[in-house]
């Protein structure tokens, strides 16, 4: 099939490391364009990743016919007129978290996304857009929900368990609990994205992940209630309800260090703990012949070939072994990465076009990550509970 032609809007720090890699390598996809608003940083991205095509203002690409779809990695503040751009344009679009900043800026990216039409898409249907909230689609990830959900749907316990016969369980013994902890180093964090005019802070710049991912793991279960407490700058945690009674706990540390792995998620469920850490290793507890299961690495180039948890952190060791600089110098030419679902994403999207089915994470899945990363800064000024209506997230936008 002919390829999907490309562009790449924002030519930072996380492109570099990503979205370039990761498109040119993508056999569905010629990237065509790299368009910056500082135009030595396109160009030297176009030189290395051998991008044909540079520019410094993105209506340049948008006029370009042959653009199926753009990536979009600018700071958060300038979403909204792109996006907004490429869909009276007719351009599908791939954009990085957080959708917007604010539930209104949402609203007119959901709006102007559902009006748009795209001719690259079979049928001459509406324009796609995904949000690039990528642990829902990590490989770990995937894992660990299904080995939940057939856990609930066949609970397996070992034989030398207390079983409670006496009586039937109790309501909230047959509920589900997701922790997640996010162990962090603030200096990893730039001014941009504690600027409120641009970066708005870590729980919208950084926790929408885990927020998505919550919703989509306890799916078709919505959100009801959240709590939240700490900074909306930096440390938080957050406690989030759903109607079946399941709930998410995150805890985020910015004082913590990248010598130890930063995501570690947990689940407990139908007498079982299951456990990922840092999307290399599932464990499963407490269940009869479950076994763990490791994932490769996205981008490695040392010499230890096992795979898991220990063995990252053999290769981590390794890596700083000999490194006397900060390793930021060497991220960009010696990339080490974890399989976070990037690729995944990438690729879902551009099946989406192709086949003309739904996005892997649509505007609604963005718009509702902002929602709920709002309502927890509000928990915290406000410092109490509050509700999450379901005219507020379930918007009806034409």
């Amino acid at each position: 099939m002919k390829k999907l032609t490309a562009a790449q809007i924002g030519c930072g720090k996380f492109s570099q490391g990503q979205d370039f890699p990761n498109m040119t390598a993508h056999p569905g996809i010629h990237l065509k364009w790299a368009c910056d608003i500082r135009r030595d940083a396109a160009q030297a991205s176009a030189e290395r990743f051998g991008v044909p095509c540079v520019t410094d203002d993105y209506m340049d690409v948008l006029r370009d016919p042959e653009v199926d779809f753009i990536k979009i990695a600018t700071t958060h503040e300038v979403h909204v007129p792109i996006i907004e751009a490429a869909a009276k344009a007719g351009k599908h679009i791939f954009c990085e978290k957080p959708l917007a900043m604010t539930y209104e800026d949402c609203y007119r990216i959901i709006r102007a996304v559902r009006r748009g039409k795209s001719p690259s898409t079979r049928g001459n249907s509406g324009v796609k857009l995904c949000v690039d909230l990528n642990r829902r689609m990590a490989p770990a990830m995937q894992a660990l929900r299904s080995a939940w959900q057939e856990q609930l749907a066949n609970p397996r316990h070992n034989p030398w368990r207390y079983v409670e016969t006496s009586r039937a369980p109790l309501p909230e013994e047959e509920h589900s609990h997701l922790l997640i902890r996010i162990q962090d180093e603030s200096a990893s964090y730039g001014l941009g994205h504690l600027d409120p005019l641009s970066g708005g802070g870590e729980i919208i710049g950084e926790s929408v992940h885990w927020l998505d991912l919550a919703c989509w793991f306890f799916a078709p279960q919505r959100p009801v209630e959240i709590t939240a407490w700490g900074s909306s700058r930096l440390s938080h945690g957050i406690f989030l309800r759903f109607d079946g009674g399941d709930d998410m706990t995150l805890t985020f540390s910015c004082s913590g260090t990248f010598d130890y792995p930063k995501e570690l998620f947990e689940v407990t469920a139908g007498a079982a703990l299951l456990r990922s850490r840092f999307f290399v290793e599932n464990n499963y507890y407490g269940i009869p012949g479950a076994v763990s299961q490791t994932f490769p690495m996205q981008a490695y180039t040392g010499s230890i070939r096992e795979e898991g948890f220990d063995a990252y952190m053999k290769k981590y060791h390794e890596r700083v072994s000999l490194s006397q600089a900060n390793l930021k110098t060497r991220e960009n030419t010696e990339p080490f990465l974890v399989d976070k679902g990037h690729r995944a994403m990438l690729d879902a999207f551009v099946r989406s076009i192709r086949e003309d089915t739904p996005s892997p994470c649509d505007e609604l899945a963005g718009f509702t990550s902002v929602y709920l990363a709002r309502r927890a800064i509000e928990s915290i000024e406000l410092r109490q509970t509050l509700p999450i209506p379901v005219e507020k997230i379930t918007p009806c936008i034409q």
